[in-house]
């Protein structure tokens, strides 16, 4: 099974060009392998079938941090690729991947990035730009399809084939139960005696043994 992002925000300009907004509260110390995961993800919706690779859609993904990656200090930190040896030149590849650090100083920021760094940090609104985030932030909590958790198309088919192969194993295990109880009494062992059986030989609780009886002996009535 492969792991698949779930989008916190995802948007499209009128250029074309793909967003994605994340939050991260917490550093786990991965944030350069997540970056390229959702990048990867945005990638595959860059390009139509059948279109040169030159028409690629450019992705860009934000991570808001509420800690400093790289202690740095600085209000972003902006990753890019470069060709070894050669560290003043870029590599465009039409992916941007841009980190914000909300515990910067608040004096390097412009007028609009205070805004967002007071809004997202204690949901402070102080201006023109941050009641519009707020605004936008409660239209999206309000709308109860966009406001939920969506997952990928290969998130929810791995999740499925994962609930399926889960339901067939248990209903294998409970053919195999119920085989073993009937097996059991046809050789005239007692109730009390299977259901010590079950709970000796396949891990099963008095509860859950007590149960495999029953539902055992009644299918098999």
């Amino acid at each position: 099974m492969f792991h698949g992002p779930r989008f916190d925000v995802y948007a499209e300009d009128d250029q074309g060009i793909i967003y994605d907004f994340e939050m991260q509260n917490e550093d786990q110390h991965d944030l350069a392998e997540r970056i390229s995961i959702y990048q990867g993800n945005l990638s595959r919706q860059a390009l139509y079938a059948g279109q040169p690779f030159k028409k690629r859609k450019r992705t860009v993904v934000f991570f808001i941090c509420d800690h400093d990656p790289y202690g740095l200090g600085w209000p972003s930190y902006t990753l890019k690729v470069e060709l070894v040896g050669c560290p003043n030149f870029s590599v465009d590849n039409k992916e941007t991947n841009v980190i914000v650090n909300l515990k910067t100083a608040v004096s390097q920021l412009t007028q609009a990035q205070r805004e967002m760094v007071a809004y997202f940090n204690d949901g402070t609104v102080s201006g023109a730009f941050s009641q519009k985030l707020a605004s936008a932030v409660a239209e999206i909590k309000a709308d109860a399809i966009r406001g939920g958790i969506y997952m990928t198309i290969e998130e929810y088919a791995a999740l499925k084939s994962a609930y399926a192969r889960e339901q067939g194993e248990e209903a294998g295990k409970e053919a195999e139960r119920i085989k073993t109880i009937t097996g059991l009494a046809a050789l005239d062992m007692s109730r009390a005696q299977i259901i010590e059986f079950l709970k000796t030989n396949m891990d099963l609780s008095e509860e859950q043994a007590q149960a495999a009886y029953d539902n055992a002996m009644a299918a098999h009535a």
